[in-house]
């Protein structure tokens, strides 16, 4: 079994004892490293007001607790590291391993023993056996509060951003196409869930033509008939040609406005994805496409027509197409 990390950016020590200051691990590094050890794993269990009794279900070596080896003058190790190291990552000891050296190189732990708070910051950098890296879990059991603001470590925004009182909008993007030959550009719909933040938030945008749902009749009329025979095709060239796309100018004006005037209801189908990144800070955004429900124009099928309508709400993200509140039809020139 190999136990997959990645996502770790190394980093001196200065910055170490920053991060880790600003989520409450302010080291106190005049103690031994024995001593550092048992104040920074008393503060992983911040949940408990006695945290001698987390302490004495963890084990030391099949012989001791944690707690008796904290009170004893045993000497400090690298052994008693890993092996505590492993059990706050969720693995049992006497269940999932007895003996740590061998069970360290099956799951391949990505620590290398050194400086011991270099380890304690990898150590809340690393996966735990649900997934999740341990300064994750930390946090979704209230190590820093849910304030709306952003908090990073190692890189990495937390989930800090509460997803219970989000902001969920609709705009209209004025694509440049006009699909269906009316003179106008089509606007393509874009549902947004966003957490509540002052200033700009980066956005995760999830483009397919199912977030409106499917028109289930007419696609069964468009089935082929499987129950025929199969054609016999002589080998031949495929020619493929370069796509003539034709682009129309902007007919609509757009301003600032305070908030949206339609409210985002249900998107048919979200993605686990963008909920993680949501609670990070990450605005998520549902586009359909053309011809979709809500939206104008015709179902182009993944042509450059629909890539073209996609890119544009990129374009309209980065100030440059207009995105207009509420659906119209202008008049053209």
């Amino acid at each position: 079994m190999k136990f997959n990390q990645y996502s770790y950016l190394p980093v001196d020590q200065a910055d170490i004892l920053k991060e880790l200051k600003e989520i409450g691990f302010d080291l106190p590094l005049h103690l031994t490293e024995k001593e550092l050890f048992e104040w920074f794993v008393r503060k992983v269990y911040f949940t408990y007001k006695n945290t001698d009794y987390p302490l004495s279900n963890l084990v030391a070596d099949a012989e001791t607790d944690l707690l008796s080896y904290f009170q004893s003058d045993r000497e400090w190790s690298p052994n008693i590291f890993y092996t505590v190291a492993l059990q706050l990552l969720g693995f049992r000891y006497f269940i999932d391993f007895e003996n740590t050296d061998s069970f360290l190189k099956e799951v391949q732990i990505p620590i290398e023993y050194g400086n011991l708070v270099e380890n304690l910051y990898h150590l809340l950098n690393t996966r735990t056996v649900k997934g999740n890296l341990l300064i994750e879990q930390l946090v979704s059991d209230g190590l820093i509060p849910e304030d709306n603001h952003y908090h990073f470590f190692n890189g990495k925004s937390l989930a800090t951003f509460n997803c219970h009182d989000l902001i969920r909008e609709v705009v209209y993007v004025e694509s440049r196409i006009d699909s269906d030959q009316d003179g106008l550009p089509d606007l393509v719909k874009v549902n947004i869930i966003r957490p509540r933040y002052e200033g700009k938030i980066p956005a995760v945008m999830t483009a397919s033509p199912y977030h409106q749902g499917t028109n289930d009749k007419a696609s069964d009329k468009a089935l082929y008939n499987m129950n025929v025979d199969l054609e016999v095709k002589e080998p031949h060239t495929i020619q493929v040609e370069e796509p003539q796309l034709e682009l129309v100018d902007p007919v609509g004006s757009a301003q600032l406005v305070s908030e949206a005037e339609e409210t985002l209801t249900h998107i048919n189908s979200s993605y686990t994805l963008n909920d993680y990144l949501l609670a990070r800070g990450f605005a998520n955004l549902y586009v359909s496409g053309l011809g979709t429900k809500d939206s104008q124009g015709l179902m182009t099928n993944g042509d450059y027509r629909q890539i073209e309508a996609y890119k544009n709400v990129i374009d309209w993200l980065n100030g440059r197409c207009p995105g207009l509140y509420r659906p119209y039809t202008p008049t053209p020139s």
